[in-house]
C-alpha cells in the first residue's frame, strides 16, 4: 500500500491564512456593527470633503462676484457716456470710451461665466441671482462688442455718396454687421424676458430692469436700421438701375403736401452712382385738361375737385402722398414715357437745411437759360440763410414763369451735385435730412413692397395712419386758391384736443386753426406782380381752403369761423371724416376755424396732429386729458 506525500506549509503562509480565517469568523459573528462603522466613516469623510470643496468654490464665486460687481460698476457710467457720444455724432470720443469699457465688460463676463459660478446657480436663495448676473454680464459684453464698437465707426460716410457714387460693397458689409447686431440684441431681449425679477434681490432686480429698458430702447432702432440696410443695395441700383423722380415743391403757393410742384428731375441710380438723366418744368405737361389724368377717390374729388388731377401744379392737393404720386407718375408717363420707380418730394425749406451741409452755392448765369439766353447777369449765391427768400420771393419778383422754372431746376441740380460729390458735411447732411423728414418736407413714395412696409406710416411715407391703434392723428391742410405766391406771408397756428381718454365710448376731437395774413397794408402796393397778381381777389388778399381731417372712423360734427357756424364741404376721405373750409384773409387779417369730429368707441393711440409744412413754422398745441398728454 503506497503512501500519499504530505505538503508542508511555510510558517508565514500559515499565519496569513490564520488571520484571514479570523477575520471571516469575526465578520460572521459581528457583521452589522463593523459595516455600519465603515459606512458612517465614509459618509463623514465625504461630507467633510464636500464642505471643503463647497467652501473653496463658494470663496471663489464670492471673489468672482466682487470682481464682477467692480467691473460692472465702472462700466455703467462709461456705457452711458458712450451712448451719448454716439447719438451726438462724437465718434472719436465714443471710440475712446468704448476702449475703456470693453475690458470691463469682458472681465465681468469671464468672472461670472466659469464652471464654479454655474455650479452654484442651482442653490436656493442665491442661485437665481447668480444666474441673472451671469446673463446680464454676458449681455452687457455683447452690447459693447457687437453694438457699441461697430457704432463708433463712421457709418454715415458709408451711406452717403462721394465722387458721385455710394460704395455698394461697403453698404453690404455694413448691412451684415447691423443684421448681426440686431439678431444679437433680439437674443439678449429673449434671455432677459425669461428671467423672473420677482425672485431676485432688490439690487439685482433693479439692475436687470435697467438693462432690459436699455435693450428695449436699442432693439427697435436696430430693427429699423436692419430693415433699411436690407433694401439699400436695391435702392442704390446694385442689381439693376433704379429711377427716382425728384419733385421740387414750392411752398409759396400752399398745397396739402407742401406746395405746388415747380421743378422735376429724373435721377438714375446704377450700382451706387447717381446721375440726373432728365429735367422738366410744369410747362412740359399738358395742363387744364378736360378730364382728370387718373381716376380720383370720390372723397378726394368732393373735397378738392377734379382739378387735383387736371393740372400738374395741383397734384399735391391730397394729404396722401400715394394719391399725389399716382397723379405725378401719370403726367410723367404721358409727357416722357420714361419709367419711374419711386417719387421723392422736397421743398425750399428742406433745401435750406441741406445747404447747411453743403455750404453756399453759386448759380452761374449760363446755368439758367431760356431760349438760349441767360435770365440774369451776375451769379446768384444761395445759402441756408437766404434760400427761403431767394426761392420763395426773389425768384418770382425777378423772373417770369419760364425763368422761374429754369432757376428752380438749376438750384436743385446744384444742391444734388454738391451732395453726390461728397462735398457736404456727413453729420450735417444726416441732421438736415432728419429734420426735413420730421417736418414732412421730405417725402418718399417707394419703389418696392419691401420699402413700403419699411416706412409704413412714418412721416417719410407722406401717409396718414390706416388705424388709430398706435397713433390717433388729426390733420389740417392748406391749399391756396388765390393763384398767387403769398405763402411767405401766411402764419398757421393749430390747437387740437381729444376726449379719447376721458370719454372712450364716444370721444370727440376738436381742432382749432388760426390763419393770419401778415402782409401789411403798406407792403401791398409794392408787391411784385408774380407774387400777388390781382387775378381773382384784391391785391394783398390770400384765399385759402383749409381742409380738416378727423381720426380713422370719425364723422364731421360741425364747424365755426370766428365763432359763427359754417357748413363747409364735408366727405369721407382716407377712411376719415373731413371738411373743407374756405377763408379769405385781407392784409393783416386773421380768421379762426374750429372743427369738431365725433368717433365711436375703439382703441385710440397717442394723439397727434399732422399739418401742411408751411413757409414759417406752424404753432401746434395738443391736449388729450387723462392720457398724460397736454
Amino acid at each position: 500500500m503506497s503512501e500519499v506525500p504530505v505538503r508542508r506549509r511555510h510558517p508565514q503562509a500559515w499565519a496569513g491564512f490564520a488571520r484571514a480565517r479570523s477575520r471571516e469568523q469575526d465578520a460572521v459573528q459581528h457583521p452589522p456593527a463593523r459595516r455600519r462603522a465603515r459606512i458612517v466613516l465614509g459618509v463623514v469623510l465625504g461630507l467633510v470633503l464636500l464642505a471643503v470643496l463647497g467652501a473653496v468654490v463658494g470663496y471663489r464665486v464670492y471673489t468672482q462676484a466682487m470682481a464682477t460687481k467692480s467691473s460692472l460698476e465702472q462700466a455703467v457710467p462709461l456705457a452711458a457716456t458712450a451712448q451719448d457720444q454716439i447719438l451726438a455724432g462724437d465718434l472719436a470720443g465714443a471710440e475712446a470710451t468704448v476702449a475703456q469699457l470693453a475690458p470691463l465688460t469682458a472681465d465681468a463676463r469671464a468672472q461670472s461665466g466659469d464652471w464654479a459660478w454655474r455650479s452654484l446657480e442651482w442653490l436656493p436663495m442665491i442661485g437665481d441671482d447668480l444666474h441673472a448676473i451671469r446673463i446680464a454680464a454676458a449681455a452687457t459684453d455683447d452690447l459693447v462688442t457687437v453694438v457699441a464698437e461697430p457704432a463708433t465707426t463712421p457709418i454715415i460716410d458709408t451711406l452717403l455718396p462721394s465722387g458721385g457714387a455710394v460704395d455698394v460693397g461697403a453698404v453690404s458689409e455694413l448691412a451684415s454687421t447691423v443684421a448681426h447686431a440686431s439678431a444679437t440684441v433680439d437674443g439678449i431681449a429673449a434671455e432677459l424676458a425669461a428671467i423672473d425679477p420677482s425672485g431676485l434681490m432688490p439690487q439685482v432686480a433693479g439692475a436687470m430692469t435697467q438693462l432690459t429698458e436699455s435693450v428695449s430702447s436699442i432693439q427697435p432702432m436696430l430693427t429699423q436700421a436692419n430693415g433699411i440696410l436690407e433694401v439699400m443695395p436695391a435702392v442704390l441700383g446694385a442689381d439693376e438701375p433704379r429711377t427716382y423722380l425728384l419733385v421740387f415743391q414750392n411752398t409759396a403757393q400752399a398745397r396739402s403736401a407742401g406746395g405746388i410742384p415747380a421743378a422735376f428731375a429724373l435721377v438714375t441710380a446704377d450700382d451706387g452712382r447717381f446721375t440726373i438723366t432728365q429735367q422738366a418744368s410744369t410747362a412740359d405737361f399738358r395742363n387744364w385738361r378736360d378730364e382728370p389724368i387718373v381716376a380720383l377717390d370720390p372723397g378726394l374729388e368732393t373735397l378738392y375737385g377734379d382739378k387735383a388731377a387736371r393740372k400738374v401744379q395741383n397734384a399735391t392737393m391730397s394729404p396722401s402722398l400715394d394719391e399725389s404720386a399716382d397723379v405725378i407718375r401719370a403726367y410723367w408717363a404721358e409727357s416722357f414715357g420714361t419709367p419711374v420707380d419711386a417719387v421723392v418730394m422736397f421743398d425750399p425749406i428742406a433745401l435750406s437745411y441741406l445747404l447747411q451741409a453743403t455750404g453756399p452755392l453759386s448759380i452761374a448765369p449760363d446755368e439758367v437759360m431760356v431760349d438760349d439766353a441767360p435770365v440774369f447777369g451776375d451769379p446768384i449765391t444761395i445759402s441756408s440763410d437766404n434760400a427761403a427768400q431767394v426761392l420763395l420771393y426773389d425768384a418770382y419778383a425777378r423772373f417770369d414763369d419760364r425763368g422761374q422754372d429754369a432757376f428752380f431746376s438749376a438750384v436743385a441740380r446744384a444742391v444734388f451735385e454738391a451732395l453726390t460729390a461728397g462735398d457736404a458735411d456727413p453729420q450735417k447732411t444726416l441732421d438736415a435730412l432728419a429734420q426735413a423728414v420730421d417736418e414732412r418736407r421730405l417725402l418718399y413714395s417707394p419703389g418696392s413692397d419691401a420699402e413700403v412696409q419699411l416706412i409704413a406710416d412714418t412721416n417719410l411715407s407722406g401717409r396718414l395712419p390706416s388705424s388709430n391703434a398706435d397713433r390717433t392723428v388729426v390733420g389740417v391742410y392748406a391749399n391756396d386758391v388765390t393763384g398767387a405766391k403769398m405763402g411767405t406771408f401766411l402764419q398757421l397756428d393749430v390747437a387740437a384736443a381729444s376726449s379719447q381718454c376721458t370719454d372712450p365710448e364716444s370721444p370727440t376731437f376738436t381742432t382749432t386753426a388760426t390763419l393770419t395774413n401778415t402782409v401789411t397794408s403798406e407792403q401791398v402796393p409794392g408787391l411784385p406782380w408774380y407774387i400777388d397778381p390781382p387775378l381773382y381777389f384784391a391785391r394783398g388778399t390770400v384765399a385759402t381752403d383749409l381742409v380738416f381731417y378727423g381720426p380713422v372712423g370719425s364723422t364731421f360734427a360741425g364747424a365755426t369761423v370766428d365763432g359763427k357756424p359754417v357748413d363747409g364741404v364735408s366727405a369721407e376721405h382716407l377712411d376719415r371724416g373731413a371738411v373743407r373750409i374756405f377763408l379769405k384773409n385781407r392784409a393783416e387779417q386773421a380768421h379762426t376755424v374750429v372743427v369738431t369730429f365725433t368717433s365711436p368707441a375703439g382703441d385710440y393711440g397717442t394723439f397727434e396732429l399732422q399739418h401742411t409744412p408751411m413757409v414759417h413754422p406752424v404753432g401746434v398745441e395738443l391736449t388729450a386729458e387723462g392720457c398724460g398728454q397736454g
